[in-house]
């Protein structure tokens, strides 16, 4: 592909949107945003119990701590709206006309992974 910078080629192309959907990059974003959906959905409905059934206050059952619980809501919230906005980053990516602002783009992608990555193993 010559002339292109960063994966991509000449800005201002057209964006065919079953291109778009068949590309692996777009396909492993989607599903890490179910799978953040996943997590998030599953540490809310099931991880809140009532322990003796008269408290009706509800305790997470990670080790009696609660920051677990929260902890685990919030990395599933960050990846959640971080998978909707690279998604929308990449559906634009084309119309950026700068080599900078597409470089920019690329490593924030790759900063943002490297970090769930990180903080999701914490």
């Amino acid at each position: 592909m010559e002339g292109a910078s960063f994966g991509a080629g000449r800005a201002g192309g057209a964006v065919d949107p079953l291109d778009f959907l068949k590309q692996p990059q777009t396909i492993l974003r989607a599903t890490a945003w179910i799978f953040s959906i996943v997590v998030f959905g599953s540490i809310v409905n099931e991880c809140y119990v009532n322990k003796d059934g008269t408290d009706p206050e509800l305790h997470c059952i990670f080790n009696e701590n609660e920051s677990a619980c929260s902890y685990g809501i919030a990395i599933g919230i960050i990846a959640f709206f971080g998978c909707i906005f690279f998604l929308v980053v990449d559906l634009q990516f084309q119309q950026i006309s700068s080599v900078k602002d597409r470089k920019r783009a690329v490593l924030l992608d790759l900063g943002f992974s490297a970090e769930a990555c990180f903080y999701s193993r914490s």
